[in-house]
């Protein structure tokens, strides 16, 4: 572990507002060791959206990818959260995110992920709303697709009688089916919640479009345990940060909740 990673490790420990100045501080370092530097910068983009700094994430990615991008090394082989940045950017802080994708792909060598990240990024923002190029977007409001026999079943046989796998199986494919409506009976009948962070933001985002802001906020808490580090910079998810409808349940108490409990590993030590 790295001293940029030692740095991530102990902002999930629910320190991310006390180490962001130290993250800030290595990411902008042009003498240190790039592996660090780019690592560190990843995660400060990361809470400084969650503190809605939104103009400065993305100009630290751009100083980012403009100083350390031609000198090759694993900032390559990444994208998210520099696209966020820029695009985040755009969406909250006026900063068109078209141009500087445009000028950071011409600095970079094809053939790769960053590269092709940032230049389909580049290509698909004119013709889509930038919510659907940020993470975690879903059909909220939209309508349900059929769910299968097997999903039928299990939701007849009732919540309390299924196996581990099946709860998991069933979740998933409310989920994947878009079956809001028999999701949240499911979660008003048995007190429980999605098994899995990516479906909680589902239903937390329908009771936003609903306008039941307690309930969605209770989905939000519920999804910041199920959360777990896509990579070893990963610190804290931006998704409830970056889309414009799950931010009409991000409470303060929210907020408040990622910004200082452990989250990930760090909180699963803690237990």
């Amino acid at each position: 572990m790295n001293a940029a990673e030692e740095l991530i490790s102990l902002a999930r420990r629910g320190r991310f507002e006390a180490v962001l100045p130290e993250l800030l501080e290595m990411a902008r370092r042009v003498d240190g060791p790039r592996d660090e530097g780019w690592e560190s910068a990843a995660a400060a983009v990361q809470i400084l959206c969650w503190r809605d700094r939104f103009a400065e994430a993305a100009e630290l990615a751009e100083q980012l990818i403009v100083r350390d991008g031609p000198l090759g090394g694993e900032l390559y082989d990444q994208d998210m959260p520099f696209r966020e940045a820029l695009l985040a950017a755009q969406l909250y802080a006026g900063r068109p995110a078209g141009p500087r994708l445009a000028a950071l792909v011409e600095r970079l060598p094809a053939g790769r992920n960053l590269t092709e990240d940032l230049a389909w990024v580049a290509e698909e923002l004119p013709g889509r709303p930038v919510e659907e190029l940020l993470p975690c977007h879903c059909e909220w409001g939209g309508p349900a697709r059929p769910l299968d026999g097997a999903t039928e079943r299990m939701l007849a046989k009732g919540f309390a009688e299924l196996a581990v796998a099946e709860r998991q199986l069933l979740w998933q494919d409310l989920f994947s089916a878009n079956a809001f409506d028999r999701a949240h009976a499911l979660v008003e009948s048995t007190g429980e919640t999605p098994d899995r962070f990516a479906a909680c933001l589902w239903m937390a985002g329908w009771y936003a479009v609903r306008g039941e802001t307690a309930r969605g906020e209770r989905l939000l808490l519920a999804a910041h345990g199920r959360w777990w580090p896509y990579m070893k910079w990963d610190a804290i998810p931006e998704a409830p940060v970056l889309q414009p409808t799950l931010r009409l349940v991000l409470t303060e108490r929210v907020r408040e909740y990622y910004l200082t409990r452990p989250i990930g590993p760090e909180a699963e030590q803690n237990a």
